[in-house]
């Protein structure tokens, strides 16, 4: 069982600036250096906070990948291992991106990010949605939703525990986002690109 990232209501950057930040040789600690020192930032007066629900773990996948410093050469190195790994073309606005990695054996592909609203949680694997989330406990089925306006098509809904999960099968693989709520996560899958199709884009 691995240690997971939670997924909870209280937690615009290019691919090629992305990449860029990455590609770095320094190792990557999974945690964005821009939030170190920001406490300073933070006004003596802070306006009274809304409840807020309580985090709810993520969809468990097994063993998470190991994080990867270089997100760009990790799903390029799952491309070439013939999983199309889906990744961000555009973050949404104020989106960073904190981890991510590619097993080989089993199969996974995982990028971490965090948004205004929380954390969101890439995760892509072989098979279908069926397979990945047909027996993982606490999922109500919603309706699906449909981005064919932005290259893919109908992505399956489910409610997990509070937190919102979309699935789409992508030539013998499933692409599966969680995060706090369904605007949050469709608002990455809005953005999702083969990983190739981002490189020609840099170009």
């Amino acid at each position: 069982m691995r240690a997971t990232r939670t997924i909870g209501p209280a937690l615009g950057a290019s691919l090629v600036l992305l990449l860029a930040a990455c590609g770095e040789d320094t190792t990557d600690t999974g945690v964005d250096p821009s939030s170190e020192g920001s406490s300073s930032e933070t006004p003596t007066d802070t306006p009274t906070e809304t409840p807020t629900a309580a985090p709810v773990e993520p969809v468990d996948f097994g063993d998470e990948p190991a994080v990867e410093a270089r997100y760009k050469k990790a799903a390029l190195r799952a491309t070439s291992d013939d999983l199309i790994t889906m990744v961000p073309s555009t973050l949404p606005e104020g989106w960073t991106t904190v981890g991510g990695g590619y097993e080989p054996d089993p199969q996974w592909w995982r990028m971490e990010f965090t948004a205004p609203t929380g954390d969101v949680v890439l995760d892509q694997l072989p098979g279908t949605s069926d397979d990945a989330l047909g027996d993982q406990p606490h999922l109500t089925a919603a309706d699906d939703v449909d981005l064919s306006d932005w290259g893919t098509g109908a992505w399956s809904a489910w409610d997990h525990d509070g937190a919102s999960v979309l699935a789409y099968d992508l030539k013998g693989s499933t692409v599966v986002l969680q995060g706090p709520d369904l605007e949050t996560v469709r608002g990455l899958a809005e953005t999702l690109l083969p990983a190739d199709e981002a490189v020609e884009q840099e170009g």
